[in-house]
């Protein structure tokens, strides 16, 4: 894709409500904006692949959730446990045993910034075109 190109998804995405249209790698990927969760104020990018979001692309390590979700990860030890003395007075290695042992990792098809979408498409997929606007 051309900067050009790039400029017209991002002022698709910019507006509320809007979406744009691509084929990346053989796959048809929508990319609309929409509220974060009902009765919020916070517009994300959301990615679907084929016209799906689906869980086992959330949950699972698959082609798809890595060329198209943003990987996050997420720490089940609460900061009331990680600053408790006895946390402190662990080593260091059982303390990274525990934070390894206690963080999991899952993709999100949300997207905070087109910045941040746009790097993960052209970093992890070799052809990117743009289709049509929705």
């Amino acid at each position: 894709m051309t900067a050009t190109d790039w400029e017209k998804v991002e002022n698709k995405l910019s507006y509320p409500f809007g979406g744009v249209k691509l084929r990346i790698d053989g796959y048809d990927v929508n990319v609309m904006v929409e509220k974060e969760k009902p009765g919020s104020l916070k517009y994300v990018l959301v990615v679907y692949v084929d016209g799906y979001i689906k869980g086992e692309w959330i949950t699972n390590d698959c082609e798809i959730s890595r060329k198209f979700y943003c990987k996050k990860t997420k720490s089940l030890l609460t900061n009331y446990v990680r600053k408790s003395s006895a946390f402190k007075h662990m080593k260091k290695k059982e303390q990274e045993e525990w934070i390894k042992k206690y963080t999991y990792e899952y993709y999100s098809p949300y997207f905070t910034s087109f910045k941040r979408l746009k790097t993960h498409f052209t970093k992890n997929n070799d052809s990117i075109e743009l289709i049509d606007n929705i």
